[in-house]
């Protein structure tokens, strides 16, 4: 009897513990083990939408996406016993150590990548092993079709295809798109049983980027910067053509330069965009702003002269400015020709700092240009209450003041356009995959600087510059062209004036009777020559003389051509860019 009562509540026991069991499974552990059986049983899987394409202003692919083999393996299907002859495959056909694959392969996973973005070559090998464990996924791949050219304004992404450089990257949030999920099941060895999908959201793919950028005057910039660049053994090297009536970026290139799709293998001083991320002290073609100054605030006239010491000139005990050719008496126009420092600075002393100052603000200098591109910096114009005793004797010709390439080239501009200051805009619009424009460029943001009638003043006397002073090189037969030339000293470590390094640059603009191209070129520290006249404006002469030929560009008649008023010229700039770009462009274009 007492072993039955025993055996009895043993029983009674444990049937309350396994009801207990069963109560706590179902009632108070429900949650964590739904929780579980769906983490188990459902797949969610997101779905990669295309990123955007980025093309220049007539329809040229800049980036553009495209389907890419990647290999990966399922590790728990691969049995011990042929895991070691997999692995020997696997190394040998990927070019992997086979110490990582192993490690790769002992994992408990139902899926790990093995190698992602592999050559189609690599790819067909993997199939051709015939083994249902080790198998081939496309994904998406960015390429870049012209490989060098643009690739700083581009940039690049990483193998996520997330931008990290460049357009890429400033406008990532356009570019990427929206992912889209399958929801579906998997069985007990983790595959996915696709006829049992329970819920589809489409991607919604990346939109595309149209730049005011030309591919053939990207190409023929690129080509002639790269010729300068090797031929005088350079540091670096920079260029930006601009249409200087409404600030469109047309080129900008680097040198060196780099390959964007396969950008890890170069340099990171390669991938920077110096147009906008470098600043130095731009020298004589800073004289512009300085000239420019004086005609406007009617401090000095055309018919002025200015005697130049004969190359020297004792300022102080502590300041002596020097020419590099000796000169006795300049005219007004002379001193901008024969690009005299001395002569510079004797007319920004009838200046006077405070209004100099106020002038190279309204140029710009010191401040962003608002480009849509990341990285620019805005340069250095310290404040008057930071300006020495000789500041007015350097400040003038281009010392003791730092600007990008960029600025340089929107100061030009003014000149260029009868007196406004533009903002540089490098994105024309941005499309959806349909073709819909959802969102356009801001209106040219124009500024008035300075008067019509001086800006056309300062434009007849950069033409003399470049028929009679430092910028003949940049001459373009049948062409006006106007410009001014600059070599400018870089700094040494110790904070004084290198006389072995320099900056060699060119900006002009053509035609200039009626402008439709604006650029300057620049090169870091080039060997042995380091004149900007011999240098930089070759640059400009065969990039711009293509460039117009590309546009349909057609030289009036000589008669014609002096009759051209500054102010018709200005008026008619972009309508005739735009004419001339319609002529060059192909009959048929989709994407335009």
């Amino acid at each position: 009897m007492n072993r039955f009562f025993v055996v009895s509540c043993f029983i009674l026991a444990l049937f309350a513990a396994i009801v207990y069991r069963l109560f706590d499974l179902c009632f108070f552990q429900r949650e964590a083990l739904l929780k579980i059986a769906k983490k188990q049983h459902n797949v969610t899987i997101e779905l990669e939408p295309r990123r955007g394409n980025i093309l220049d202003r007539k329809g040229q692919f800049l980036a553009t996406t495209v389907k890419s083999p990647s290999i990966y393996a399922i590790p728990r299907l691969i049995s011990k016993k042929k895991k070691p002859e997999v692995v020997k495959e696997l190394s040998g056909i990927l070019g992997l150590d086979p110490q990582w694959v192993n490690h790769r392969l002992a994992r408990d996973k139902s899926f790990v990548w093995l190698k992602r973005k592999v050559t189609q070559e690599e790819a067909d090998a993997i199939l051709d092993l015939g083994n249902p464990n080790i198998a081939v996924l496309n994904e998406f791949k960015r390429f870049y079709p012209h490989s060098s050219e643009l690739a700083h304004v581009v940039g690049f992404c990483n193998i996520d295809n997330q931008g990290t450089e460049g357009l890429e990257l400033a406008y990532d949030t356009y570019l990427r798109g929206e992912k889209g999920l399958r929801k579906s099941k998997r069985d007990a060895l983790g595959r996915e049983v696709s006829a049992l999908e329970d819920k589809y959201i489409p991607p919604v793919n990346g939109r595309d980027l149209i730049l005011h950028v030309d591919q053939f005057i990207q190409h023929v910039v690129e080509r002639e910067l790269e010729k300068s660049f090797n031929q005088w053994h350079a540091k670096g090297a920079c260029a930006i053509v601009m249409n200087p009536a409404s600030g469109h970026i047309l080129a900008m290139a680097n040198q060196p330069s780099f390959d964007a799709n396969d950008y890890s293998s170069s340099k990171v001083e390669a991938r920077r965009n110096r147009c906008v991320t470098d600043f130095y002290e731009p020298g004589s073609i800073f004289k512009v702003v300085t000239l420019t100054t004086a005609l406007s605030e009617d401090k000095a006239k055309l018919d002025d002269s200015f005697f130049c010491e004969n190359g020297i000139w004792h300022v102080s005990s502590r300041r002596v400015i020097h020419d590099v050719h000796p000169y006795g008496r300049l005219t007004f126009p002379e001193v901008l020709i024969k690009s005299s420092n001395i002569g510079t600075v004797k007319i920004a002393r009838l200046i006077g700092e405070a209004t100099l100052y106020r002038y190279i603000k309204l140029f710009g200098f010191g401040d962003m240009t608002g480009i849509d591109l990341h990285g620019e910096v805005s340069g250095i114009v310290h404040p008057l209450n930071k300006w020495s005793k000789i500041s007015i004797t350097s400040v003038p010709y281009g010392q003791e003041v730092t600007a990008t390439a960029l600025q340089m080239v929107r100061a030009l501009s003014v000149i260029a356009n009868g007196g406004y200051l533009v903002r540089p805009q490098v994105v024309k619009e941005i499309r959806d995959e349909f073709g819909v424009v959802i969102k356009e460029e801001t209106p040219p943001v124009r500024q008035r600087v300075i008067d019509e009638k001086i800006a056309g003043e300062i434009r007849d006397i950069l033409v003399r510059a470049v028929d009679e002073g430092t910028g003949k090189n940049a001459q373009i037969k049948g062409v006006k062209v106007a410009g001014k030339t600059g070599t400018a000293q870089k700094i040494n470590a110790n904070g004084g004036y290198s006389h072995s390094n320099f900056i060699s640059s060119f900006m002009g603009f053509a035609p200039a009777e009626n402008p439709m191209l604006a650029m300057i070129v620049m090169v870091d520290d080039p060997h042995p020559s380091y004149y900007g006249g011999t240098v930089a404006a070759p640059v400009f002469k065969g990039a711009i003389e293509e460039a117009l030929l590309y546009l349909g560009y057609v030289p009036p008649p000589p008669d014609i051509a002096e009759k051209t008023a500054p102010a018709k010229a200005v008026s008619g700039n972009q309508s005739q860019l735009k004419k001339a770009s319609n002529l060059a462009r192909p009959a048929a274009n989709s994407h335009n």
